[in-house]
This record gives C-alpha cells, sequence and structure tokens, in this order.
C-alpha cells in the first residue's frame, strides 16, 4: 500500500508571506497544531502552535505575569511577525508513492507527524499516524473476512 493510497488530499497550509496571528488563527480554526508554510504550491516549512511562542517579544514580557498588557504584547508581535521568520525549514517528507510503512518508520523515527505528501514538490496531501492505523486495521479486517 502507497501512501497515496490514504492520504488526507486536504492539507493545512500557510503562505509564506502570512503573519502569526493568521497562522495561529488558522490553527484554531482546521483544528490542528500544525501548518505547511508553502510558496505557492512549494512546501517551504512547517510552523506549529509551540512556534507562536518562541517569537521575539518586548523584554517587559519576559518572566511576567500573564496580565492583559502582556497579552497586548504578544499578540501585537504576533500581527507584525510573518511566519517566514519562524518557521522550521528542516521539514521530513514524502512522496505520493512512498510505501505506507515507510511513512509510518519515518513518523515514529523522527517524531515529526502529520508528514506532507509532495509530488513534483508540490505538497499534495499529508499523512497521519491515524491513517496508517486506520489502513492497519481495514487490512486486518480483509484478512479475517478472506479467511472466512
Amino acid at each position: 500500500m502507497l501512501v497515496r493510497d490514504v492520504m488526507t488530499p486536504n492539507v493545512p497550509a500557510i503562505a509564506l508571506e502570512a503573519t502569526l496571528a493568521v497562522a495561529a488563527e488558522k490553527m484554531l480554526a482546521d483544528h490542528t497544531d500544525t501548518l505547511f508554510v508553502v510558496k505557492g504550491e512549494r512546501l517551504v516549512g512547517t510552523i506549529g502552535l509551540r512556534d507562536l511562542f518562541t517569537a521575539p517579544v518586548p523584554a517587559h514580557f519576559e518572566g511576567a505575569t500573564l496580565r492583559q498588557p502582556d497579552l497586548d504584547a504578544l499578540r501585537q508581535v504576533w500581527n507584525r511577525t510573518r511566519v517566514e521568520h519562524l518557521m522550521n525549514t528542516n521539514v521530513l517528507s514524502v512522496t505520493d508513492d512512498t510505501p505506507l510503512l515507510k511513512a509510518a518508520e519515518i513518523m515514529i523515527n523522527s517524531g515529526k507527524h502529520p508528514l506532507p505528501v509532495l509530488r513534483q514538490g508540490a505538497v499534495v496531501g499529508m499523512i497521519t499516524r491515524q491513517a496508517v492505523v486506520r489502513a492497519v486495521l481495514a487490512a486486518r479486517h480483509g484478512e479475517m473476512n478472506e479467511n472466512r
């Protein structure tokens, strides 16, 4: 079985030029912790919820309790900082013709998930741990039916 057989074609992606505030809103709307950063159709990085809190913030924010002025300062940083300045450019990916178990191995060994699925450099989907589990269970169920 290949990645293309079980990948999700809809990917949580964001443009390189978007702000961190837009990225945060998109992560919440898409119910995801990670967005694939694209330039056109080309994958150039990832950004996650954790990354949002590594954005440079004014000195008065560090060590402060989370009061309204501090939240405002962080929001202002998110509004003016572009995704490209904080994204991770060391992205693991697979192609749509990668064997499914190879993709699972990459996710297990790297701790990275979901993985973007590429075709000729363009993002065409993503593969998740849940998709691999579903495929394993479906294959097992199919074997049980064949043995009856």
